[in-house]
């Protein structure tokens, strides 16, 4: 079971607690925030890329495939019927080829926190 808890500190900062960890969320200066953490938003897609570049690592360690790094970036897009467009580019490092490179594309799609806000998202590749 995953629990995070939330507790105001002042104006709009959020500290946030998992397990051992803790980090704040806040809003931008220019929306009455004092900017000592990232907006929600920001936040939730961080999960989101986290989630994807680990599911992909996780999937190549168990081919046993080369994979030296991988970066991912998601950016909010426009709401596209029920749900809101997210514009993803990947990148993945090492010794692999077309087949590998188009499986662990797939596969990042398939991490957990993607599949639970399915719903509410388009993933669009770019």
């Amino acid at each position: 079971m995953v629990t995070v808890k939330g507790r105001l500190k002042e104006n709009y900062t959020v500290e946030n607690s998992a397990r051992k960890h803790s980090w704040n969320l806040d809003e931008p200066i220019a929306l009455g925030g004092l900017d000592l953490g990232p907006k929600p938003g920001e936040t939730l897609l961080s999960a989101l890329v986290s989630c994807k570049i680990i599911t992909v690592k996780m999937y190549a360690d168990r081919k046993g495939w080369d994979v030296q790094n991988v970066s991912v970036q998601l950016k909010l897009g426009e709401k596209v019927g029920y749900k809101t467009e997210i514009e993803k580019s990947i990148q993945i490092e090492g010794d692999l080829n077309e087949a590998q490179l188009a499986r662990l594309i797939d596969v990042s799609g398939r991490c957990p926190v993607a599949r639970l806000v399915a719903n509410s998202f388009e993933f669009k590749l770019i």
